[in-house]
């Protein structure tokens, strides 16, 4: 029986090139330095309006529900409780990772 009859569900991620990864995390950059700029805080506004400001879809950034070692979401710079991001886009766990993950600064 082969695993996908099992119903086990395996964690492969999708074929995404290195300059869409870049890509994603420059457009999300310029966003956040356009707003500092006119003194709007769009990462604020978007997170009160109930959106998440992320933008990078989650296969572009390997991003997975559970934990990679002591690395997760609720422990990095992007992370904006209770369950957004400013790279990612959608609703991310807090226990979550993926390859956008920088640690908050001690």
């Amino acid at each position: 029986m082969s695993d996908e009859q099992k119903g086990i569900e395996k964690n492969e991620p999708e074929n995404v090139s290195r300059r869409q990864v870049l890509k994603g995390i420059a457009i999300t950059a310029g966003v956040v330095a356009a707003g500092a700029v006119a003194g709007v805080n769009p990462i604020g506004a978007a997170h009160a309006a109930g959106k998440c400001p992320g933008t990078t879809p989650k296969a572009a950034l390997q991003y997975q529900p559970h934990p990679k070692g002591k690395d997760q979401c609720s422990v990095c710079a992007n992370f904006i409780a209770p369950h957004c991001c400013k790279v990612v886009a959608g609703s991310v766990a807090p226990d979550g990772y993926c390859m956008a993950f920088a640690p908050k600064p001690a």
